[in-house]
This record gives C-alpha cells, structure tokens and sequence, in this order.
C-alpha cells in the first residue's frame, strides 16, 4: 500500500505524538509499505515538509510543549496525496483538516486518530477548571474535523470510551500504539546501594512529576532512593527547584531512546504520574524492560491498564499514598523481583510489529469501506 500519514509534530521525539508516527512509518517500511510523511520540518526521502504554521499566543504556548502546527499547504498535500491508497490523518488541527478535505475530494480513503485529549490542551492553558471547557473542545474538534471521519483509531479502550461519551460516530479501532522491541529485560549491573526510581516525559502540568518528587521526600527511606527524570518542558526550571529537598541530586534531562534502554537495565521501579494520558509509551518500554510499575489510578489516563495488581496503583495526585507504595516495595524486594518477569511478559501485547499488522488491517478494512463511494460526500 501506499499510506500518507499526515501529522503537525513529526521531528520532536520528545512528544508522545510524534514518537508514535515515527515509528508507525518506520514499522510500516518494513513491512513493506510505501509510507509518505506530510509534517513541518521534515526531510528525506517520501518526506512532504511543510512550513509550521504561527498561531499567536497559541504557538509560544505550543513550543513550550514542544509541538508545532503545520501549515496546510494544498500543492504539498497534492503531491503527497498522489497515487495513494489511504490518508492517515493524526490531529484534528488544520493541516489534517485540509488533507481529509482534499482525500475526499481526490476520493482517497482516509482515516482519523484520536491522541491528544482536551485535558491536554486545558491543564498547560490552565482552563481546566472553567465549566464545560472539556464538553466544548470534543464537541469543536468533532464539528471541524471528526464528523467527516468514518474510521477513527483510539490507542486505548479509555479514548474509545471517551468518544462514545461524546457522541462520536464512527467505526473505532482501538490499537495500542506499541513500543519499540529495543526495550527488552536485562540483568541489572547496578550496585551502588541505591534504590533506582525512573520516570520519564515532558515535564508539564498534566504529567505531574511534582507528586513523585513528594512521594519521595515523604519515603521512610529518602536518603536510600535515587531519582531519574528524563524528559523535557516548561516545568523543568519548577521541578528541579522542588527536587532540591532530596538528599539525593536527582537526574534530570532528555535521552535518547538507545540511551534510556541502557538506562532502564538498572532501574528497580518506574513510576507514571500523569493525571491525563491516552496512553502512555514511556510506560510500556519501561514495563518491556522488566521494571515493575506504579502508576496513577487517574481516571483520564489509561495507562493504569498496564497495572498487573493494586501494588502497581497508587491514589492520582496523593504523594502521601505514592510515598508508601514506594516503601513497600523497597522492604520486599523479592516481589519486585517476582514481578519483573511477569510485566515484561504482559507487554508483549503492545509489540509494535504485532499494533502495526492491526493498523494494517484496519487500513484495508476502510479502503474496503470506501468502496461505497457515499463516504466521500
């Protein structure tokens, strides 16, 4: 086949979006496929690039957040739209907006997906709290763009469950993004005498990092515990003056993905914070790599469905509950051990080879859909 996949943030691999193309093409590639890539900043061959597109205020928010906005250039779109089999559209934002007008147009398959939840959008905007905010961004992101979409892909059952909520119409594919094979078990060489804890992503509101900070500092064995957040954003400054309070100097700054494999080798557990998460890869390649988790219980994130027991969950936001999580597992540290190997083996459902043969499938089954020539009216 030949699949265009269309995206406003492609470059950055800090951004949980464009890690999940990147590796949607790559895998796609070597399957076999043809796979162009309309995004701003991008080159090389079957790269479409596109101007990022200046949205004022918007954009000096976005960039904090390290996402960029595309420009929705039609000549661009044409070229990359020629002779293709299907259209796969990541964001409802302009640039896709246009790309799904034009494959209707050009009568091209197409399909949707749904990453970004409007909690990410109002928690780094801070209008969480304004009545009705979150109804109005569904409802505004259905009217533009999800209305017209006949097929939408949700990474998780949680999104899928969110659109039915919302009034969504379509046919729902719920495939895990998956995570890259690189991310395998390996035995710890670490003897340093620490407790290794490891979190990583953007350091933003939504992720909440502060409450791991806090969690540690409240820990009967603070001064045993070596903190690794790896990442980067707008609250790195924040994070890292809160991060004062530990004995122990915490570990902050991006790597990258071969980096933070070797770093994974020496973690004991990972922790996942986040209140809003569609589903959280960072998570699955730290579960891959045998590091048992904790991971908020919060209702907007899904990735509290990688949690084997309760001892994997803690209270969302509650750093006092998270603290004795901690504790439990640093005094029995025969059941971290116990359950490395079954974490390490529940991840190999979400084997990106395995989600990407679902995309696949659920490519052929909407080319197979358009067939009835109505879709496109």
């Amino acid at each position: 086949m030949v699949i265009v996949i269309v995206v406003d943030c492609f470059i950055d691999k800090s951004n949980g979006t464009a890690v999940s193309a990147n590796n949607l093409a790559e895998t796609l590639r070597q399957k076999g496929h043809e796979v162009r890539v309309v995004a701003p900043y991008i080159n090389g061959k079957d790269s479409y690039a596109v101007t990022e597109r200046y949205i004022p205020l918007v954009t000096e928010v976005s960039h904090t957040q390290h996402m960029h906005f595309g420009t929705a250039n039609k000549k661009v779109l044409r070229e990359a739209l020629q002779g293709a089999d299907i259209v796969h559209c990541f964001l409802p934002f302009k640039l896709e907006i246009v790309a799904m007008k034009l494959a209707r147009e050009l009568q091209i398959p197409y399909i949707g997906a749904f990453h970004l939840q409007p909690e990410h959008i109002t928690y780094n905007a801070h209008l969480r709290y304004i009545p009705f905010i979150h109804q109005f961004i569904f409802w505004l992101f259905k009217a533009k763009f999800y209305r017209f979409i006949h097929h939408i892909h949700c990474p998780s059952r949680l999104i899928e469950s969110e659109l039915q909520r919302n009034h969504y119409k379509a046919k729902f594919f719920v495939i895990s993004n998956g995570f890259n094979t690189s991310f395998q078990p390996v035995e710890s060489a670490q003897s340093d005498g620490f407790f290794h804890i490891v979190m990583t992503g953007r350091y933003s509101v939504e992720k909440r990092q502060d409450v791991l900070i806090e969690a540690i500092a409240l820990s009967k064995y603070e001064k045993q515990i070596k903190l690794h957040l790896k990442g980067q954003g707008p609250k790195e400054k924040e994070y890292k003056e809160l991060a004062k309070k530990l004995s122990n100097e915490v570990d902050f700054g991006f790597v990258s993905k071969d980096e933070l494999a070797k770093l994974y080798g020496y973690m004991d557990i990972y922790v996942h914070t986040a209140d809003v998460d569609g589903e959280a890869i960072s998570a699955l390649e730290a579960i891959a790599s045998g590091i048992v988790p904790i991971i908020a219980d919060s209702p907007l994130s899904a990735t509290k469905q990688f949690a084997l027991d309760e001892r994997s969950l803690f209270k969302a936001g509650n750093a006092r509950d998270l603290a004795a999580k901690i504790d439990y597992f640093m005094e029995h540290k025969e059941v971290i051990k116990e359950l490395s190997a079954q974490y390490a083996q529940s991840a190999q459902n979400y084997d990106l080879s395995l989600c990407v043969d679902k995309m696949i499938a659920m490519y052929r089954e909407a080319i197979d859909d358009f067939e009835d020539k109505r879709l496109f009216g």
